[in-house]
């Protein structure tokens, strides 16, 4: 009965998930009526054969100065927490004076999703294979963006989450184990559930235009990571990178799709019941 539960559990948050892709189309909604891009365009018929030459712009656009200079930024903070008595008093802090039970359940999604993990490859993968089958319509073209651009993310971030998390080498504090970084004595120096929990969000926040959708997409994104100190099962500085990778990773993915649009655009809005044309010109 756990076991059928904990399986229901997940099938439930892995159709929540498929809904998150609606939610970069949801300011388009009222242009049904204007002019959609023809699709599948030549690129995106042949993805498959891009796929590789995608992965490899994604990892360099991970590895630009300013890219380097965020996650350099972030990796000190983090070392700061981890070797210091800081994540300790964060934690201990956290369960003394804010867990409650109000907490547990604002916590039991976000944290249903992060448990997802290597969950999100099938899911991301299948709503790609649907997407692609309907691409020439508007809603099958953000479904396999949305997939193939959150499976490139796991493939970039996922490689450094899971050296990371062994490399550091840090404990849990519901284990009263030590976050100070300890090379390779724990395998749990960076959240799991931070970095999978994030992705879905993350890209579907940088497919996003309305200033309100994309930026609470942001937020909801951080959920996971934070439900994991809600259970005392990670330091806050293991949550900060596994956010940080999956962050980076999302914004390398989006350069590379960024990079291979085209210099000029025309492209129609709704506004006030009728539409509105904008050039965009990329230099």
């Amino acid at each position: 009965m756990a076991n059928f539960k904990k399986s229901f559990q997940l099938f439930i948050t892995s159709c929540l998930i498929g809904i998150l892709p609606l939610s970069s189309a949801s300011a388009l909604t009222s242009a049904s009526d204007l002019p959609q891009p023809q699709h599948p365009t030549d690129y995106e018929r042949n993805w498959s054969s891009n796929l590789a030459d995608d992965i490899k712009h994604d990892f360099g656009n991970y590895f630009t100065s300013h890219n380097l200079m965020f996650f350099g930024g972030t990796f000190l903070t983090a070392g700061v927490f981890a070797n210091t008595g800081l994540d300790r008093a964060f934690a201990d802090h956290y369960q003394t004076d804010f867990k409650t039970k109000g907490t547990d359940t604002f916590f039991a999604f976000p944290k249903a999703v992060g448990g997802l993990s290597f969950y999100f490859v099938p899911i991301f993968l299948t709503t790609l294979a649907i997407g692609h089958l309907r691409e020439h319509t508007l809603l099958g073209n953000i479904l396999y963006h949305w997939g193939y651009r959150s499976f490139r993310t796991i493939v970039v971030g996922g490689v450094q989450q899971i050296a990371f998390t062994h490399l550091l080498g840090s404990g849990r504090p519901n284990l009263n184990q030590d976050s100070k970084w300890q090379p390779f004595r724990y395998p749990t120096g960076v959240s799991g559930h931070a970095f999978y929990g994030a992705v879905p969000f993350l890209t579907a926040a940088m497919m996003s235009d309305p200033p309100l959708l994309k930026y609470g997409l942001y937020v909801i994104s951080t959920l996971p990571g934070l439900s994991r100190i809600n259970d005392n099962k990670h330091y806050f500085s293991q949550v900060l990178l596994g956010w940080s990778i999956a962050f980076l990773s999302a914004r390398s993915v989006y350069q590379t799709d960024l990079d291979r649009d085209p210099t000029f655009q025309v492209m129609a809005y709704p506004k006030s019941g009728g539409a509105m044309l904008c050039g965009h010109v990329r230099f």
